[in-house]
């Protein structure tokens, strides 16, 4: 009985193989005879017609234009880089940029002190491309620049700016995601040969496009930014599943030209920074908005007793549990009362119910996380980092200057730290065993060659970004570096 069932299985096992034989060797005759150029992918709903180049060629050099200066600041590096240099892209919006401060002081600058401290006889080239509102669909087409340029490493720092600009997101709620199988089948050169022939790329539709235009357009750069925002129209399933799409992208397009990646898990203030808009469920009916604002009113009465203001908020939280303003004031009263896990619960749900979502979500911070665990590529968790050094570890003001962008304290721990990961993972080699012990020398040193007004226009630049954040830009946005 067992032998029959054996052969059984025997003969079924080789009926399937004598079946997928044919496209066996149809996968090795195509990957024998033909060879494809790496697709370049952009996000398939933007219309990226007026997109432009970051880098010019200059002399034997390639740099940022000067009419680029609004959002990146100037970077210039070698057409042909040097034997042995080991050259680093680190891509993000204005954390990485360094904001409120500039380049000098923000994470990739410490980096490069600390590689420099490991291992002096390696030639390093730092490139802080980090984009004022740069998000994920702009860096992906910014990457596939760069790998252009001979880089050895990209680091990718990207969540907190996927609501910034207005673009459409209706074919990212209409698309379903890739089964397992149809992402493994783009991995066969058949499958890759025929969708070159049909002139298709997966996901991609003619429909409803949004016009990007060449530099960033957030909706809070004007006057009454703050009042385009509406709980109604915020489509977060979408803008996650358009974020997810760019970072796998970007990835695949690292992996293609085998480049390692480092993503950065982006870490934001939720005990210090209140909801920067509220509003009420759009779902409420008449009835229900009425005793949902009655409780509000009660609650921001500064006559009302505390256990009303706190009945008051659980009540709102039963009409809408959702409610941003709610959340966040249950979460500071159970951090006055010592309940830090009631805390943290109630603080990330404002963050991420916030109608004017400046900071990433769980889920889209999540969501990095998986696609580097998925893919391989190396990650760092940016804000796990800084929840450990915080108290109760709910991230506040002592280690952000704002919302999202670290104090030079905080970028100089990230700069030590993606160094440690780079070493661990060997992709430079340690010489000097007690690198860590000319830290704080090197730093005083370089913080010593910065003048008193490149921390004054620092502390200008916080001003102007907190009145952004607040919908009241200053006509003209940001300075351009001088």
């Amino acid at each position: 009985m067992g032998r029959s069932n054996t052969r059984w299985w025997l003969l079924r096992l080789s009926a399937i193989f004598m079946g997928l034989l044919p496209l066996f060797a149809l996968e090795l005759l195509v990957r024998w005879t033909w060879n494809p150029h790496p697709a370049v992918r952009v996000d398939p709903f933007l219309d990226w017609s007026e997109h432009a180049r970051l880098f010019e060629p200059k002399d034997d050099a390639f740099v940022i234009p000067s009419s680029r200066f609004r959002w990146f600041a100037p970077v210039k590096f070698s057409a042909k880089k040097s034997k042995g240099t080991k050259r680093i892209f680190c891509l993000g919006g204005s954390t990485t940029q360094g904001e409120p401060f500039k380049p000098p002081t923000a994470f990739p600058a410490w980096l490069r002190i600390n590689l420099e401290l490991a291992n002096p006889s390696q030639s390093l080239e730092v490139l802080n491309c980090g984009g004022l509102s740069y998000a994920s669909y702009r860096l992906l087409p910014l990457v596939n620049e760069v790998l252009e340029y001979e880089p050895d490493l990209i680091v990718l720092d990207c969540g907190h700016n996927e609501f910034l600009e207005n673009r459409e997101l209706t074919e990212w709620k209409a698309l379903h995601e890739r089964s397992l199988a149809l992402q493994a089948s783009r991995y066969l050169r058949v499958v890759q040969l025929l969708s070159s022939i049909l002139k298709r790329d997966s996901p991609t539709t003619e429909s409803i496009r949004t016009k990007l235009e060449r530099d960033v357009h957030a909706l809070l750069d004007n006057q009454g930014g703050l009042e385009k925002y509406h709980r109604a129209e915020l489509d977060r399933d979408s803008v996650a599943k358009s974020m997810r799409w760019n970072v796998q992208s970007i990835v695949e397009a690292c992996h293609q030209k085998h480049v390692p990646i480092l993503l950065l898990i982006p870490t934001s203030n939720v005990l210090d920074t209140p909801p920067f808009k509220i509003e009420s469920s759009p779902g409420l009916d008449g009835a229900a908005l009425q005793k949902l604002e009655n409780y509000w009113s009660t609650a921001i009465d500064r006559s009302s007793d505390p256990s009303t203001v706190l009945e008051a908020m659980h009540q709102i939280l039963r009409l809408d549990p959702e409610h941003a303003g709610a959340l966040y004031w249950l979460g500071n009263h159970a951090y006055r009362e010592g309940r830090f896990d009631d805390a943290a619960y109630y603080l990330k749900k404002a963050r991420d119910y916030d109608v004017c979502p400046l900071r990433a979500n769980g889920e889209l911070m999540q969501s990095i996380r998986i696609i580097a665990e998925h893919s391989g590529a190396w990650c760092f968790d940016v804000n796990a980092l800084f929840e450990s050094i915080s108290e109760h570890s709910l991230v506040g003001d002592r280690w952000l200057v704002d919302h999202v962008h670290p104090r030079i304290e905080g970028h100089q721990l990230m700069g030590e730290k993606i160094a440690e990961l780079l070493l661990s993972n060997r992709w430079i080699d340690l010489q000097e065993i007690e690198w860590k012990s000319h830290r704080m020398d090197r730093y005083r040193k370089h913080l010593s060659g910065l003048s008193d007004d490149y921390f004054h226009r620092g502390k200008q630049r916080l001003e102007g970004l907190l009145l952004w954040t607040q919908g009241r830009a200053r006509l003209g946005g940001f300075e351009k570096p001088k």
